[in-house]
């Protein structure tokens, strides 16, 4: 894939508003490692969370705003979109119709997750109702959900009524540990995997927005084909908001 193509859809570099970026110095850092790893476009996805105190949508579209225009300054060459990580809770799809919360660029995807413990049930109707009030959800960090992963059939009946899910890249490098990485891998080569993205905390470390290893392991086990939908092209069709 050409340099600069990749497309991150989970990314915490939005500075100041969560327990990502925690300042415009370091949200630059990260869009320059970011620019250097091949990704050339990011949808900053803030938590959205009902127990802490949350950016509002004037103040994501604001801080956007500020860092696009300090990233073009240091010919930065990224584009940056906005959107949320959304903790899923009773109300959610009525705070979205009301344009409370961000959905990924603007689309009808919203990125959501739940507490990794949670039980299936729960997230299996969570996401139906989001699903029925005309949104298309996307299962943040799918692989550490062990009551819809561990269990067969359990993903499949998701992605059935139309979800879509997403892994970390640093599960499948091994930075989450042997067993993540098993995990995700298997769900990338069965097919139930729609997006690979960073879920970037941090301009350092393991938790910084690092892509080029995990694309090179991709197209070495998966192929080009497959690596370029997860990395690049069903990640477009979101910013498109075009059906995948």
């Amino acid at each position: 894939m050409e340099k600069h193509r990749y497309i991150d859809i989970h990314c915490h570099a939005l500075y100041g508003v969560d327990d990502g970026s925690a300042d415009l110095e370091e949200s630059l850092a990260m869009l320059r490692m970011a620019a250097g790893e091949g990704i050339g476009k990011i949808i900053l996805t803030p938590h959205q969370k009902p127990d802490r105190r949350c950016v509002s949508m004037e103040g994501l579209q604001e801080r956007i705003k500020t860092l696009q225009e300090a990233a073009e300054g240091e010919k930065i060459p990224i584009k940056l979109y906005p959107g949320g990580e959304l903790f899923y809770r009773a109300g959610l799809g009525e705070e979205l119709e009301a344009g409370m919360l961000p959905t990924l660029a603007g689309s009808g995807y919203v990125l959501v997750e739940f507490y990794p413990q949670e039980q299936y049930p729960y997230i299996r109707d969570g996401l139906y109702r989001l699903l029925a009030a005309g949104y298309s959800p996307v299962l943040a960090h799918v692989e550490r959900y062990g009551e819809v992963c561990r269990k067969k059939g359990r993903l499949e009946e998701l992605l059935d009524m139309g979800c879509y899910c997403q892994v970390n890249t640093s599960s499948l490098t091994g930075e989450q540990g042997f067993g993540m990485k098993q995990l995700s891998w298997r769900l990338v080569k069965e097919g139930l995997v729609h997006f690979v993205a960073t879920d970037a905390h941090r301009a350092k470390g393991g938790r910084s927005p690092q892509i080029s290893k995990c694309a090179a392991m991709l197209e070495k086990r998966c192929g080009s084909d497959a690596a370029a939908r997860l990395l690049y092209e069903n990640a477009r069709k979101v910013l498109e908001d075009e059906e995948i």
